[in-house]
């Protein structure tokens, strides 16, 4: 259940290099994104080639992709995405063709999330390197820290389409994401959610965040999670739903009193909530009747688990 080892002594060592600020920010640790005094919230990730993206994605789904990825850290926090600067990095030779696809996957982002892209930079790499810094604003921030005991833990969408996609023949969970920005926007903005946190990074890795953050533990119940379309026979679920990640859903706690409400207003914003679990006071993250999973992929550690 701990985070990745590597990643998290990066992540260590730079904040540790900050300065002293005057003002500092609200929460710029604990989050996928900062939230500022003035209600802003600014997030920033970035895609490599090989590591994020291989042949198997158009350059359209990958400029689709720099966008999609990025708001989800907004809307997860209850934020509005406003703005995006994007900085890019191209092999030389330019390849002219690869450019057209990926703007024309980009602007098709930025029209269905209503961002605008307001600046950046362009330069030479070894590989393609979009890196984006994406804000907003939020009237009601919602953190990962907020959990507590006794909350009902909702997850979003089909968690696992993603990794199904890339174990058996690509899908459009899995070249063009649609984190559902607008929900996370509504649950903040209607006080129906105690934390909230995309699983972009799988839910074997973002509930012990999310839990750790809170200080509290969470029990799962792995036949509540949302069945996968197009599974094919005798392939275990599990590691995929819980595993592998990329899925920029929501994960959601809230007291069960809400739940009648997450349900409804998922509905009208053209997707799903399922109820899987709940938190629990003894910081243990508990899968019911199975071990919990190991996540599939880690930036800095050898994977834990196959993704299936």
């Amino acid at each position: 259940m701990s985070d990745d080892p590597g990643e998290a002594f990066v992540i260590r060592r730079l904040l540790a290099a900050r300065p002293p600020l005057a003002v500092p920010p609200v929460d710029a640790g604990a989050d996928d994104a900062c939230v500022l005094e003035d209600g802003t919230v600014i997030s920033s990730d970035a895609l490599v080639e090989d590591v994020h993206f291989d042949a198997r994605w158009s350059p359209a789904d990958v400029g689709w992709r720099a966008v999609a990825t990025n708001v989800s850290d907004l809307g997860a926090m209850g934020a509005r995405p406003d703005w995006l600067t994007l900085a890019l990095a191209l092999p030389a030779p330019l390849d002219r063709a690869w450019v057209d696809g990926f703007a024309a996957g980009l602007g098709a982002a930025l029209a269905a999330f209503r961002v605008r892209l307001v600046g950046g930079d362009t330069l030479r790499g070894p590989a393609v390197v979009a890196s984006v810094t994406v804000g907003g604003r939020a009237a009601r921030p919602v953190r990962r820290s907020g959990g507590r005991p006794g909350d009902q833990l909702w997850v979003t969408g089909r968690p696992g389409m993603a990794g199904l996609g890339f174990a058996h023949g690509p899908n459009p969970a899995l070249l063009r994401p649609q984190p559902p920005v607008g929900l996370g926007v509504a649950l903040a903005e209607n006080g129906l959610v105690n934390a909230m946190m995309d699983i972009s990074d799988g839910i074997a890795r973002d509930l012990p965040r999310l839990c750790a953050a809170s200080g509290v533990g969470a029990w799962v119940d792995p036949a509540a999670l949302p069945p996968l379309e197009g599974l094919p026979p005798g392939v275990d679920p599990l590691p995929l739903q819980l595993g592998f990640g990329d899925d920029y859903e929501l994960l959601v706690a809230a007291p069960p009193a809400h739940g009648r409400s997450i349900a409804a207003l998922a509905a009208a914003h053209g997707t799903c909530a399922t109820p899987v679990g709940r938190l629990t006071p003894d910081r243990e993250v508990v899968l019911a009747g199975r071990p919990w999973p190991g996540a599939a992929f880690s930036h800095f550690s050898p994977p834990a688990a196959a993704p299936c």
